[in-house]
Order: C-alpha cells, then sequence, then structure tokens
C-alpha cells in the first residue's frame, strides 16, 4: 500500500479532471475525493479495535466490490436527498448515477496504486475482485514498500512504526510520480474552461 499522499494526489487528480468546475471545484468537493480515495484504508480501523491493525486490511474493502458497494451506498444517498449530487463535466452523467460513478472511481483509485506498490506483506497484493473471487493478485511494484508493524500493535504504535527514513523515500517517489498527474490535470483543466 501507498502512503495516503499517492492516494491523496490521484483522488485529486480524478476530482479535477471530472469536477464540473474542474481545477476550481469546492475545497468540499476536492476534500471528499481526497477522502473517498483514501477509503479503503479505513479497514484498519475494525482491526485497531481489535489490537491487530492488519486484520482486516486489503480484502473486501480493497476490491472493485468494496467499490462498488460504497458507490452504491453514495447513489442511495442521493436518491434520498441526503447528500448533493456531485457536479460532474457535461457529457458525464449525473444525479444519483454521475455521484455513483465518481466514488466507484475515487475508490478504485485506491485499488489501483496499491496494485502498484511492491508488496513484502503475506499474502502478497490486494484481493481485487471480491467477492467473485478471494484470490490475491499480486502488485506490479512501481512505489516503494510501506516500512509499518506487521502484526499485533496498539494504534500509536502502529502510527510510530510508519515513521522511517525508508517511508520518506517512498513519499518522495508518490509525490514525483503522483504530483505531476495532479498538475497536469489541473493544466488541462484550465486550459479546457478557457476554451468553453
Amino acid at each position: 500500500m501507498p502512503l495516503p499522499i499517492a492516494h491523496s494526489l490521484l483522488g485529486g487528480a480524478v476530482c479535477v479532471a471530472s469536477d464540473r468546475d474542474g481545477a476550481l471545484a469546492g475545497y468540499q468537493r476536492f476534500a471528499m475525493a481526497v477522502v473517498l480515495a483514501n477509503g479503503a484504508d479505513l479497514d484498519y480501523l475494525p482491526g485497531m479495535l481489535v489490537g491487530d491493525p492488519h486484520r482486516f486490511h486489503r480484502m473486501a474493502a480493497h476490491s472493485l466490490g468494496g467499490a462498488l458497494v460504497v458507490a452504491l451506498l453514495a447513489a442511495w444517498l442521493v436518491r434520498h436527498g441526503w447528500v448533493r449530487a456531485w457536479p460532474l463535466r457535461p457529457g458525464w452523467p449525473s444525479g444519483a448515477g454521475g455521484t455513483a460513478l465518481i466514488v466507484a472511481l475515487l475508490w478504485a483509485s485506491h485499488i489501483l496504486l496499491d496494485s502498484l506498490n511492491a508488496d513484502l506483506s503475506e499474502p502478497v497484493g490486494v484481493m481485487m475482485f471480491w467477492p467473485l473471487s478471494q484470490m490475491w493478485v499480486p502488485a506490479l511494484p512501481l512505489f516503494y514498500n510501506v516500512d509499518k508493524i506487521s502484526g499485533p500493535a496498539s494504534p500509536l504504535a502502529f502510527a510510530r512504526s510508519l515513521v522511517t527514513a525508508h517511508n520518506l523515500r517512498a513519499a518522495a517517489l508518490e509525490v514525483a510520480v503522483t504530483g505531476p498527474l495532479l498538475g497536469l490535470t489541473i493544466w488541462w483543466r484550465q486550459g479546457w474552461r478557457r476554451q468553453r
């Protein structure tokens, strides 16, 4: 799994590319995109409650099935008026369907990046195709692995284990790869707005 840096930058790029207002998307939508792009890692929370942060990590939440479940939940919330529909670019679906699409894309961006991360833990990879398959899809290493405690640990010990020189190098690589994607997307959308 990459650090939240790569997930956040790619989520921001997806937001800027798809949002009706592009690079001028409100900070609330941009922030929501970042949260959704990191959302699959919420599977650490139930593990932390039982003293083993990794117990549920890289399973159902890190799958296309998990992305579909979250997208359907988002569509249901829009249909019932609990949240506003995400305003997408002209030509994209609108309303509940458009919101489901952007939520699925943001969640799936997490799975994509995790599949491009050097994974040294067993089982290797992510359970990408759950619930259709419980096969672990191995990663194609583009990003460095992330140093962290691999067994039972308190939340504080887990957080402390992430502060290493290796992880600082991993963060720099993530910024070098995904930062330009966000920058190019902003540049492209600003040009698109001028031509409208």
